[in-house]
């Protein structure tokens, strides 16, 4: 790996499949342009010809390219900084100081599997690199060195730290101290270390309260995107029209046929995806790995985190069961998703999930806050949906359906609902230099463990309706991605305000961190 190292060579065979990506808008585009003689079939072999050798043309030219491309790219380890470079007509080199690097992610897509190849993914607070198709060893290797070589300058810092000046190392060196050195090279790495698993019967459980419904209908209006959503949706009601003769009864059928073939089908690619859900910790680095198909490996250093993230839902909390995320600092554009989150463990249960908090970061205080929100915000948590409600309610009534009321009756119970909720999981918590925050959305909950030394940004949130009765919104921001990522306390009184402020920008508790004991508060 400290010699030039070239891409796994299935890498030039997707350079083919990469032009093709590129290039389905600029076909999309002639087949518009030229409808009118396709529908019509008049095809002369001289036009199907031309299209056709221009479409060759441009898949030679971009897969080319990409081929070169791929064919230069080289990338290792030199001197504490790993080096990548690529560029056809312009070479890009990239340097990345090993010490700066908070993660190191491969994921293992099934084509890729095939041919024991792996997408990797490298990055630093603010920049990182997508290496696209690599041998897994290489990447595996990659991966051991880079944790090695930030282990050995940590230790290198240590020492130099404990040095004092004036210090004199003794002449001649004692042979003990020479074969203390020796045994010190020669002993054995670290491995990681599994610190948790998901059983079998917790991912199932975990699919089937993770918004299973939604993953099934995202997928699905992606392909109906593709295929034509119009042409699906009308075949599919019709279908139900014609079993049953009552159109309400037919509307009814299809819609709850939908849900439980679609939360079906969501269970089951929440189970293919999380597959194996494993954490594993060596020293300051933590890794997680799921998947069934798409193997995912993902890492992150324990002193780059942010900010500790604990969410649950109302069915969640009554069985007992959480999720803990974490976020780093990463602003790349390199990724397709989101790298600043890194969700550590996507189902636990609440002792568990303490036990291990106070393992990995000890000199976290986790304690649920109380909600602050005054009797007179309750209201501002549902009052808006409210008003819309009630408007779109009217219209359709008015206009279409002379039942909609019933219908509008049961949302505005559920909206209000849920405004009481959110008002009664609103509210922080600070203690010495750390804030906890919570915050709610649609019967769900997240608790936001900041430390100042983390905050970027704080601001207040206000207008002249809550300026009269003394309430206010504020947000604590830490460095996460390209946004940030920001925990918002919604209609509090003012005065509790005025102490998230002022321990803003006082600086919060001057106590040093102790890392030897932690004070745990489990949520109820």
């Amino acid at each position: 790996m400290y010699s030039p190292q070239k891409l796994h060579p299935i890498a030039y065979l997707g350079s083919v499949g990469n032009a093709l990506k590129n290039l389905w808008i600029p076909l999309i585009i002639i087949f518009f342009n030229q409808r009118e003689t396709i529908m019509s079939g008049n095809i002369s072999l001289s036009w199907l010809l031309g299209i056709g050798g221009i479409f060759l043309l441009l898949v030679i030219i971009f897969g080319g390219l990409d081929f070169i491309n791929k064919y230069r790219t080289r990338f290792w380890i030199e001197d504490g900084k790993f080096i990548y470079k690529d560029g056809v007509l312009t070479r890009r080199e990239k340097e990345f100081d090993i010490e700066r690097i908070q993660s190191i992610d491969f994921s293992e897509p099934i084509f890729h599997r095939l041919f024991k190849a792996v997408k990797l993914e490298v990055f630093t607070p603010g920049e990182g690199v997508v290496i696209d198709t690599m041998k897994k060893t290489q990447a595996e290797k990659l991966q051991a060195i880079i944790y090695d070589e930030q282990e050995r300058i940590a230790q290198k810092a240590e020492q130099t730290d404990t040095v004092e000046i004036g210090d004199a190392s003794p002449w001649p060196k004692e042979e003990n101290i020479v074969e203390a050195a020796d045994e010190t090279e020669a002993a054995p790495k670290k491995t990681f270390e599994v610190l948790h698993k998901l059983k079998r019967g917790e991912l199932l459980l975990m699919s089937m309260t993770s918004g299973a419904l939604g993953a099934f209908v995202a997928i699905l209006f992606a392909i109906l995107n593709i295929i034509g959503t119009q042409f699906i949706v009308e075949r599919y009601f019709d279908y139900f029209g014609g079993l049953f003769q009552n159109t309400i009864i037919a509307m009814s059928v299809a819609a709850i046929f939908f849900v439980v073939v679609g939360y079906t089908f969501g269970v089951i690619i929440l189970l293919i995806k999380y597959y194996d859900y494993t954490l594993s910790r060596k020293d300051d680095d933590l890794a997680v790995q799921y998947g069934l198909l798409e193997k995912k490996h993902k890492s992150v250093n324990i002193n780059r985190i942010q900010n500790i993230i604990i969410k649950d839902s109302i069915l969640r909390r009554m069985i007992g069961f959480y999720s803990l995320s974490v976020t780093i600092t990463s602003d790349t554009f390199e990724s397709d998703g989101d790298n600043s989150t890194v969700e550590i463990m996507p189902f636990i249960k609440k002792d568990v999930l303490y036990d291990i908090v106070e393992e990995i970061l000890p000199n976290y205080n986790l304690i649920k806050p109380k909600s602050n929100v005054p009797l007179r915000g309750y209201r501002r948590y549902f009052q808006i949906s409210t008003v819309i409600l009630i408007l779109i309610t009217g219209v359709v009534q008015y206009f279409w359906i002379s039942w909609a009321w019933l219908i509008g009756l049961f949302v505005l119970i559920i909206i209000i609902t849920s405004g009481i909720y959110s008002a009664r999981n609103n509210g922080y918590v600070i203690k010495d230099d750390e804030v906890n925050m919570l915050t709610t959305s649609f019967f769900t909950r997240s608790h936001f463990v900041i430390k100042h030394d983390k905050v970027i940004e704080g601001a207040i949130l206000e207008n002249p309706f809550l300026i009269r009765s003394k309430l206010a919104n504020i947000s604590v921001t830490t460095a996460a991605g390209i946004v940030g990522s920001t925990a918002t306390v919604k209609f509090i009184d003012r005065k509790d305000i005025e102490i998230i402020w002022n321990w803003i920008k006082e600086g919060g508790g001057q106590d040093e961190e102790d890392f030897s004991e932690s004070n745990q508060i489990v949520e109820n």
